[in-house]
């Protein structure tokens, strides 16, 4: 097997380490004695995987930081920001980094991720400027915001596991002032379609999202990002120093309403 083929490997040892975190979990909730998340497959994911993210988001933060921090130092004024997590991205919303920001909404529905998520708050003087929205993207109206109010939305590796995709992008997009701008740094289905590199993912994927919060690495998100609305300016490009061989190929960049 040639070195690049072998990046077709690492998500076996994705997949391993989360799974490492699930017999952790369970333990951690039964001498914790928080035996509610254990009675429903959905409450004990939500907290394996909180868990696994609070050890793991930092390491992809590393890894991703020369790609998102470019990016995201563009948001201003009212920021949209779609799936914080644990808050491993707050530093770049912080007064001291971005002066051009008046308020961050946090759309954050996995309550496992808001004691991290209010300590990044607290600890990137975030008070009074960063508020996290404890609901999914799809119900952010019944938390007053209003279609045509946001000047920025952020997706940083959050829209591979969202329900109906296709569905919440558009209603998104509907959130976004004329001018605004959506920031994006997402998983997406690979381009090279016809390689057994295709045909891999999709095996993977039928693993991933059980170990990875509902994540699937097929989805062509860049395609229902195009076809949202109308955009004056599309910029999305494929991850930087990726290859024909990675399995969880990114699209990164921004559009403009």
């Amino acid at each position: 097997m040639a070195i690049e083929q072998l990046r077709l490997l690492s998500p076996l040892y994705l997949l391993a380490l989360s799974c490492f975190f699930l017999p952790v979990t369970i333990v951690n909730l039964l001498t914790s004695f928080q035996l509610a998340k254990l009675i429903s497959w959905s409450t004990l994911q939500d907290a394996w995987f909180g868990r696994f993210w609070a050890f793991f988001g930092p390491r992809v933060r590393e890894t991703a930081a020369g790609h998102v921090e470019p990016l995201v130092q563009a948001a201003r004024g009212v920021v949209l920001d779609v799936g914080p997590g644990s808050g491993q991205w707050l530093y770049l919303y912080s007064p001291q980094r971005n002066t051009n920001i008046t308020k961050v909404y946090g759309v954050e529905p996995n309550l496992e991720h808001h004691p991290a998520l209010r300590r990044a708050i607290r600890r990137e003087g975030l008070d009074g400027i960063y508020e996290i929205i404890g609901v999914g993207a799809e119900a952010l109206r019944t938390q007053g915001i209003l279609p045509a109010s946001v000047d920025t939305i952020v997706t940083v590796q959050v829209l591979c596991s969202v329900p109906k995709p296709r569905l919440l992008v558009k209603e998104l997009y509907s959130y976004l002032k004329p001018g605004g701008q959506w920031i994006v740094y997402e998983h997406v289905r690979t381009k090279f379609t016809h390689e057994f590199v295709s045909s891999w993912q999709v095996l993977v994927d039928r693993v991933w999202p059980i170990c990875f919060g509902g994540c699937s690495i097929t989805r062509p998100t860049d395609e229902y990002l195009i076809a949202a609305g109308p955009w004056a300016s599309i910029h999305l490009r494929p991850g930087v120093d990726e290859h024909k061989y990675d399995t969880v190929p990114h699209a990164m960049g921004y559009l403009r309403k």
